[in-house]
């Protein structure tokens, strides 16, 4: 996504923006505006001024108007009592800084001027941390199109991003464009080359569709992605120590800071900890991490040794201890924009996957405000699955219960990469794993879960080289999965006196003519 390290603009000087803020508040007033709106005004005003402050703010007027959205909220987020509370009291020491200018108070003048100040850049914080949030997650996307669909259908996001808000409109946008839209076309085609088998099995009629042609309309490259700035430096503190340690210590700060909202419950530790990782890509964080550390070092000295008492004056020690929390509101504030932006943005995805896959998201609740790499893989194939269910379910949905979509699962490996297994035979071959008629050179584990293999390998009484090579087997196998529709024949029977004209009017629901 397009961005900026700064606006094109220099930022005015901070009595330009108080009295630009006077001014603004004057007007508003002058109208009458509601206290909502007050507040909400104010807020886009100071984005206004001060963008050229703000690193990676978005140059696409639509992902502006995102980061404006996302910090004017009310409802929808905890995050926002603490946004409103910061505005709300800013408001209120412009109207008291405006009439000690007024009086000639120059005293009085210069507290508040620092008060708002402060509030300032703690709110500046709060709209850091949606622009890093939002970064992280439209560039984690963008890795997702390029890595799965191929360059090529980076034009097709680029103008998603380009016209769309960063709300459900463009999530809605995204599935369709990226996978209903390829479900559909790959469906089509599966019907159109007859793609499928037909098989009575027990009492069923079974239409066997394989994902791998689902999976076809995918471009998938194995060419290295480079990463941004906010990719880069949000995957450290997974990955270094360092980093982690400082998401970590955040991660509490941030904990302790927004305990007194009332709905702070509604926050989880991982969420929470979701956004310190975010936090951590702007230097305030390493800023707070090395004060706090020199804190913490400087009391365990002074118990260890009480009469080893700082050398500073108390004016001194004051002063610091009036900038170490001016330190820490501010990660507060970055910290509680990336919740914000994180999980109002979550609820938006989740609300456009669930309309596309009714009913289906439940068992993935746990990832909805996690963005990372990993997790946008597995909602990828989930969702390409997913509707192609719901298309099936759908074809049939007219004959209740005669009429089910399953999957079955089997994983899937290289027949060369078990040839080379120490200790490996043709008869443990044959009892461990079966042809993939579907595709060449590989094979499928016959056990279901790793219960059934560990009985396997004991029956087999494997060495136990040869039984880790296969327990790692398993774990790195990909599945191969048949998205099957059953039409329950005994309960077909019941509802005609010709199976066979019914049999084909189901198929023809589901595109196919051939005689059963």
């Amino acid at each position: 996504m397009k961005r900026a390290s700064h606006s094109g603009r220099e930022r005015p000087e901070r009595g330009k923006r108080l009295a630009a803020y006077q001014n603004r508040l004057r007007a508003l007033k002058e109208r009458s505006a509601l206290r909502e709106v007050l507040e909400q005004e104010m807020l886009r005003e100071l984005t206004r001024l001060n963008r050229a402050a703000l690193s990676e703010y978005p140059m696409l007027p639509a992902q502006q108007k995102s980061v404006v959205t996302l910090l004017c909220g009310r409802v929808g987020h905890p995050g926002y009592e603490f946004v409103h509370t910061h505005v709300a009291n800013f408001i209120v020491l412009l109207a008291h800084f405006e009439k000690a200018a007024i009086a000639g108070d120059t005293d009085r003048v210069a507290t508040l001027q620092t008060q708002l100040l402060n509030i300032e850049a703690v709110l500046l914080k709060c709209v850091q941390g949606i622009v890093y949030a939002i970064a992280l997650i439209t560039d984690d996307f963008e890795e997702i199109v390029l890595r799965y669909f191929g360059q090529a259908a980076l034009q097709e996001y680029s103008s998603l991003i380009e016209k769309y808000e960063l709300n459900q409109g463009f999530w809605n946008a995204f599935v369709e464009q990226f996978i209903a839209g390829r479900v559909e076309e790959a469906h089509r085609e599966i019907l159109e080359g007859g793609k499928y088998e037909i098989s009575k099995e027990r009492s069923f009629l079974v239409i066997r569709f394989l994902f791998d042609d689902i999976l076809s309309k995918l471009n998938p490259t194995d060419q290295r992605i480079e990463k941004t700035r906010i990719q880069n430096g949000y995957v450290a503190t997974f990955e270094q120590q360092e980093a982690q340690q400082r998401a970590k210590m955040v991660q509490a700060m941030l904990v302790k800071g927004v305990s007194g909202l009332s709905q702070f419950k509604q926050l989880t530790a991982e969420e929470l900890l979701l956004a310190a990782r975010v936090a951590c890509v702007d230097p305030v964080s390493l800023e707070f991490e090395i004060k706090y550390t020199e804190r913490i070092a400087v009391a365990r000295a002074l118990r260890a040794d009480p009469n080893a008492a700082p050398s500073s004056r108390a004016e001194d020690a004051q002063r610091e201890q009036v900038h170490f929390q001016f330190v820490l509101d501010q990660l507060i504030g970055l910290g509680v924009g990336a919740a914000i932006a994180i999980g109002v943005t979550g609820d938006h995805l989740f609300k456009a996957l669930d309309a596309f896959v009714p009913d289906q998201m439940k068992g993935l609740l746990p990832l909805k405000k996690d963005f990372s790499i990993p997790v946008l893989e597995k909602l990828l194939f989930f969702m390409l699955e997913n509707h192609t269910i719901h298309i099936l379910k759908e074809c049939g949905r007219d004959e209740g219960s005669k009429i089910q979509v399953r999957t079955g699962r089997a994983r899937r490996v290289a027949a060369a990469v078990v040839d080379l297994l120490p200790g490996m035979s043709k008869i443990r071959k044959k009892k461990l794993f079966g042809n993939d008629v579907t595709r060449d050179g590989t094979l499928l584990f016959k056990p279901k879960n790793a219960s059934q293999l560990q009985e396997s390998m004991t029956m087999l009484s494997l060495e136990p080289e040869l039984q880790k090579g296969l327990r790692e087997l398993w774990t790195q196998a990909v599945f191969r999965v048949d998205i099957m529709v059953l039409i329950n024949l005994e309960l077909v029977s019941r509802t005609t006196t010709n199976m066979s004209a019914k049999l084909a009017e189901i198929l023809t629901k589901y595109g196919i003519s051939k005689a059963v």
